[in-house]
């Protein structure tokens, strides 16, 4: 859901309200300047499969702290959903997200 920006005219000046997703948008923009978390998510995107983490770090070529240090990240910008299943935590990409905030930038992965 888009927030819709209200702009409240005080005579010749106006003021803008920032609202919760500006900083959503923030830690998503901060998550997508890391080629790493973006070969995570073209790899999650074509794949569309459920992955687990251990599925990333041999597929991405990455060790188990740097795989979890990126999944963190992205996952806090609310760009991948981790469930956890057992021993075994489940990664896909949330398509939502991107649809809402950034239409079109998952047809360029």
């Amino acid at each position: 859901m888009l927030d819709l920006m209200i702009i409240h005219h005080y005579d010749s000046s106006m003021t803008i309200k920032q609202f919760n997703s500006d900083e959503q948008r923030v830690k998503i923009f901060k998550a997508l300047a890391e080629v790493k978390r973006i070969e995570i998510l073209r790899y999650l995107y074509h794949d569309k499969n459920k992955h687990t983490c251990g599925d990333i770090e041999e597929s991405l070529g990455m060790n188990k702290s740097n795989r979890s240090y990126h999944l963190k990240i992205l996952g806090e910008a609310g760009l991948i959903d981790v469930k956890r299943h057992g021993q075994y935590k489940f990664i896909t990409i949330n398509e939502d997200i991107f649809h809402e905030l950034l239409p079109g930038f998952l047809a360029t992965l």
